[in-house]
């Protein structure tokens, strides 16, 4: 099975649980992800099920035989309550579970922000409910993952079989609370509970910030921790194209990473174009299949099947 691990699902009707707070939704990469997804013109209200359209079409046109939806949970307070004030981004657990529903071909990753009240309980029942993973993005999420607290959450979790996907490095689309609590080394504490982590992009710092780099403490990191992992999601995309070179030419991370794409962030072969030459760049250029299209362009720049198809076998897929 080859399973695109890292998509992203987008939701605004609060009766689906979802938020976009209005810093993001002023912000440019609301509008520029909309109307590079066709979705420009149509009502916030309706967004959701055409977003989550999209989806369902776009797995059955590709040849990857599923997608891993992320729902994405808010930012707490120190009692355990939704912030709703600091939070910018927020699609809910239930949704993502329902949406999933509709396809075969979609499955949930369910999100749990440690600082609540009852996560443990959360992460109990979105395990029973279907949830193939948990998702994180500690920086805009507002937590440490290697805050002592959160020990019995990471055992929890260790127990229960589930990995954990968390975004490290910089995040440049959610505002961040602080992006300190990205760096990998803060998911040593989940590690050491014996928890599987996927690093999120390999903690490539991204385009944004070439001078503040993380990918060598995830890369030195894989020869500590035998649980940990990471994702090329990004990675044929503007934001972070450069980390895939990094990647292959490392045995070591080759054998550690699964894929992704991270969308609706769009991959773009032209990023590559001194590699490929203007004719493959075209030729993968006309892809309109986003999922079909990122997967065409990390074979032609010499991904392996082995990594295209590892996701499925860490997830419990295969």
């Amino acid at each position: 099975m080859i399973i695109d691990m890292h998509v992203h699902l987008i939701g605004m009707r609060e009766e689906n649980g979802c938020l976009i707070g209005k810093k993001l939704l002023r912000g440019p990469a609301y509008h520029i992800l909309t109307r590079a997804l066709g979705l420009g013109g149509v009502p916030r209200e309706k967004l959701d099920d055409a977003y989550a359209d999209r989806l369902i079409a776009w797995a059955k046109l590709s040849e990857l035989d599923g997608l891993g939806i992320l729902a994405f949970d808010g930012v707490y307070d120190s009692s355990g309550k939704l912030d709703a004030q600091r939070t910018q981004f927020l699609v809910g657990n239930d949704y993502c579970l329902e949406v999933c529903e509709r396809s075969p071909l979609l499955f949930p990753i369910c999100s749990i922000n440690p600082m609540r009240e009852d996560d443990i309980d959360e992460l109990e029942r979105v395990v029973e409910a279907g949830t193939i993973a948990i998702k994180m993005l500690p920086n805009s999420q507002g937590f440490d993952p290697g805050d002592e607290a959160f020990k019995a959450f990471w055992q929890k979790m260790a127990d229960l079989g589930v990995p954990l996907l968390s975004h490290t490095s910089f995040e440049h689309t959610i505002p961040p609370i602080d992006q300190a609590y990205g760096k990998p080394e803060r998911l040593r504490l989940p590690l050491e509970q014996g928890v599987t982590v996927i690093a999120a992009h390999c903690a490539g710092a991204g385009t944004a910030h070439p001078f503040r780099e993380d990918f060598d403490t995830w890369h030195g990191m894989l020869e500590e921790h035998e649980n940990l992992w990471g994702d090329i999601s990004a990675m044929a995309s503007i934001s972070r194209y450069q980390y895939i070179h990094r990647v292959l030419a490392s045995e070591l991370a080759c054998e550690r990473v699964v894929m992704g794409s991270d969308f609706p962030v769009p991959a773009n072969p032209i990023v590559f174009l001194r590699q490929l030459g203007w004719a493959e760049v075209r030729r993968l250029s006309k892809i309109e299949n986003p999922f079909a299209r990122n997967a065409a362009i990390f074979r032609a720049l010499g991904v392996s099947e082995e990594i295209m198809k590892r996701g499925a076998t860490l997830l419990g897929l295969a």
